[in-house]
């Protein structure tokens, strides 16, 4: 199996592999034809996923048909997780928080806090203010529909810290990378997060 365009992943799995921990982990947008998850799952991590988009858990259930691995992709929303507390060692969001809006990024962020155990790590990661352009959402769009979205959610640089309330933030990089799009040169500005949960009861 090879998985693209998941590289500040692997920080995230070094991390988790250093921890005492049992490997179980949650993806909060799991969907599209490669799936994430498929690191872990190769690692030796039980590893589960939620999708909010239908056609994004198709790809990745087509994925996973393929390569005949079950990656334990459900159909759900990230802002309401349908999962007890402390169900998870590690848990996750790529590329995927910073298509809500700051409100529901904040509930978002809670509940992956929520359902990940003391001791454990998150990551996250986010737009930065840094990255050109603007353009809204197209109308039919899943952020759209789903999320009631207009564009992109872009903070400065320690402005996410703010979400991470039941965490010690232990990592924080920001990434600028570039990419061609047929004529274009887009330029994508990210900050990213990994985050340990205090035990309970810690300030």
């Amino acid at each position: 199996m090879e998985v693209h365009r998941a590289t500040p992943l692997y920080e995230f799995l070094r991390q988790c592999d250093a921890q005492p921990m049992t490997r179980v982990v949650l993806d909060c947008g799991a969907g599209g034809p490669d799936p994430p998850l498929a690191l872990f799952h190769q690692a030796g991590y039980k590893t589960y996923g939620i999708e909010i988009a239908r056609e994004a858990l198709e790809e990745a259930l087509a994925y996973s048909r393929a390569q005949g691995v079950n990656l334990t992709i459900l159909p759900a929303d990230m802002r309401h997780i349908p999962f007890p507390r402390d169900t998870f060692s590690f848990a996750y969001s790529f590329n995927t928080i910073f298509f809500m809006t700051e409100p529901d990024i904040a509930l978002s962020v809670a509940e992956i806090e929520r359902v990940f155990k003391p001791g454990g790590l998150c990551y996250a990661n986010f737009k930065s203010v840094d990255e050109p352009g603007d353009r809204p959402f197209s109308p039919r769009s899943p952020p759209r529909r789903l999320l009631r979205s207009q564009r992109f959610s872009k903070h400065s640089d320690d402005e996410a810290d703010k979400y991470f309330r039941a965490c010690d933030i232990v990592w924080k990089q920001k990434t600028l990378t570039t990419c061609r799009q047929g004529p274009e040169v887009v330029v994508h500005a990210n900050i990213e997060y990994i985050a340990q949960k205090r035990p309970c009861g810690a300030g």
